[in-house]
């Protein structure tokens, strides 16, 4: 063990030792779309954004958009027992944040959020993700921000990988694009199973021991496919994803296992056009999902399931540049259902909105306004109105300043208003306002970038216990979210056969409200390290979990986990063994949801360009 400790502490204190060396690369800042829904960089947006590309989804090694987010960035996963993951940004919660695929929303919109351990990372081409209020783009949920999955692809690339690991760890997936003249195809599929039987401490038996973990396997299948035909001034893109999972749900801390099972299945298809002219551009996209959740208690014999459908279109339309100003707009329409036993009829919504952005440059100092109005059709209509201005200021040719204030709010979801019981349909919409601002600065393959927020929200939509035993949403006059987040970047070639790469962030909130409510962790901090030399690749992943509130006056333990890979190629082969959790920390992310100690994973990937 002192050994192992000895190599991670080598691995990670490379980066310090590699500032020395002579850089030999030149590192262009990243592109975001997500942050103005037009092409800019990172180091010029008015908001904090991250891009991980292509090539590090595969350094991560994950094989989940949960694990990509947990290692690469500053959002908070959590895991629960079953295998559901979701996020917080900035001390927000779920349906908090918007997630995207290629543009389009997909959350439930009978829950207002996603399982992200079902959406896998092998399909992507890289993800996005915005912090701050993003409503005045993109309108309900966006509250700390956005996260956009993009999946275009145009190199050619055939891509075959099978791994095989503990607790019945079985996966396989094939990833292929072709680029022939003016017409690329993409087709991927995956195929991914899992036992989940490890042990745990069972403080349901007297005395607690150690038991294995049952009814915790999982299945999951996933096949996509997109067209997409290209020409000097126009673009159209049709894509289709499936994916269905069956998952058992364990009973933790008992001695009886309750038999319940989990099935879900989702079908997405949307489509994506781009026209240039000599006065600007236009862009257009709708998108169709179909959902279902399947839900079995062998125990009460309860069996069922819920449906959603969810539909959404829109337009924009971009000018080229008039003086010192690009101005854009664009109309958005959406249409969303669900339909479950425990919903009471009637859950149809209908949505419109409009918006308008421009940047306006003069010289060092780039100012960002825009301006949303939504309509909502529904037994009471709420037309909400979002403004919001940023400004990023160039201090120094790598040094620039950004600050950003927009208003904030969030639809409640069809679980918050008709779920039986508990649902509340006189809930009113959250509404607030969302504060930033920063510094980012780039040198010779580093990038520091620090940024302080606030959240401050009026009638947050918090479920809490009831008298009557079942739990009910309320409105929370006043909760307020502020922090800090830091972040630290580092790539260089070291020679002409080493490179590395490395990375931290920190993130701190506070929180104040009206009423109590289960916080996330004050502070995480997360680092990873990827060093290459000629065949060989070695990374680490490393987090820390601080202590988060469970009751008004207890607190969760603080933990430490720590993941590791090492990667041999020749040629278009690769074998890779992966190590999680390789310090056998036992941690719970909730109460009584204990996850995976120690496991070993075997990857071979066969790629061909």
């Amino acid at each position: 063990m002192l050994r192992i400790l000895l190599l991670l502490f080598a691995f990670q204190s490379l980066p310090a030792l590699a500032v020395q060396v002579a850089d030999t690369t030149v590192s262009l800042p990243a592109i975001t779309v997500t942050a103005l829904r037009v092409p800019v960089s990172v180091v010029h947006a008015p908001i904090r954004t991250q891009v991980l590309d292509r090539s590090a989804i595969r350094e991560s090694g994950s094989l989940t958009i949960a694990d990509l987010l947990r290692h690469r960035s500053a959002l908070y996963v959590r895991h629960y027992v079953g295998g559901l993951s979701t996020l917080s940004q900035r001390g927000g919660t779920a349906s908090q944040t918007l997630v995207l695929l290629d543009g389009h929303r997909i959350a439930s919109p009978q829950a207002g959020q996603l399982d992200l351990s079902l959406l896998p990372t092998g399909l992507l081409n890289a993800i996005e993700v915005t912090s701050g209020a993003g409503g005045v783009l993109y309108g309900t949920d966006a509250v700390g921000g956005v996260i956009n999955l993009q999946t275009s692809a145009s190199e050619n690339l055939l891509s075959v990988q099978a791994q095989t690991g503990e607790w019945g760890k079985r996966y396989s997936a094939i990833y292929g694009n072709l680029r022939r003249g003016r017409l690329t195809a993409t087709v991927a599929g995956e195929i991914d199973r899992y036992e989940g039987n490890y042990s745990y401490i069972n403080r349901g038996l007297f005395p607690p021991e150690e038991s294995p973990r049952i009814g915790g396997d999982q299945q999951k299948h996933s096949i996509f496919g997109a067209l997409r035909w290209a020409r000097p001034h126009d673009e159209w893109r049709v894509s289709l994803w499936y994916n269905d999972a069956e998952r058992g749900l364990p009973t933790i801390n008992s001695s009886l296992h309750s038999g319940e099972r989990q099935w879900d299945d989702h079908l997405r298809v949307w489509a994506n056009f781009q026209r240039k002219w000599m006065w600007g551009s236009l862009r257009a996209g709708a998108l169709t999902q179909a959902g279902s959740l399947r839900y079995l208690n062998s125990r009460t014999g309860l069996d069922n399931t819920g449906r959603t459908k969810l539909s959404t279109i829109h337009a924009s339309i971009e000018l080229k540049p008039i003086r010192n100003w690009v101005v854009s707009g664009g109309v958005e329409a959406g249409f969303s259902q669900a339909d479950h036993p425990s919903l009471q009829q009637g859950n149809l919504e209908r949505r419109f909105a409009i918006y308008v952005q421009a940047i306006g440059r003069w010289g060092a100092l780039s100012i960002y306004p825009a301006l949303r109005i939504d309509h909502y059709v529904r037994p009471n209509t709420i037309t909400p109105t979002i403004p919001s201005l940023g400004v990023n200021l160039r201090l120094s040719h790598n040094l620039h300043v950004k600050a950003s204030v927009a208003s904030a709010f969030r639809m409640p979801t069809f679980n918050d208003r008709y779920w039986l019981p508990g649902g509340n349909p006189n809930l009113t919409p959250e509404h607030g306002e969302s504060f930033d601002s920063g510094v980012i600065w780039l040198y010779n393959g580093l990038q520091i970038e620090m940024t302080a927020f606030m959240v401050r929200m009026r009638d947050q939509i918090v479920w809490q216990p009831t008298s009557a035993g079942y739990w009910s949403p309320q409105n929370v006059r006043r909760v307020t979210n502020y922090g800090f987040e830091a972040s630290v970047d580092f790539q260089r070639r070291l020679t002409s056969r080493m490179n590395i790469k490395a990375g931290v962030v920190w993130t701190h909130v506070q929180q104040k409200s009206d009423s109590f409510l289960r916080l996330i962790p004050r502070n995480t901090l997360k680092g990873h390290t990827t060093i290459q030399w000629r065949f060989l690749v070695a990374s680490i992943h490393a987090g820390y979990t601080g202590s988060l509130l469970i009751t008004s006056v207890t607190e969760s333990e603080a933990f430490f986990v720590m993941d590791s890979q090492v990667k041999i190629h020749a040629g278009s082969v690769s074998l890779g063994v992966h190590a999680d959790n390789i310090l056998d920390a036992r941690y719970e992310y909730l109460p009584n949801n204990p996850m995976p100690p120690r496991q070993m994973r075997l990857a071979f990937t066969f790629t061909l360009q």
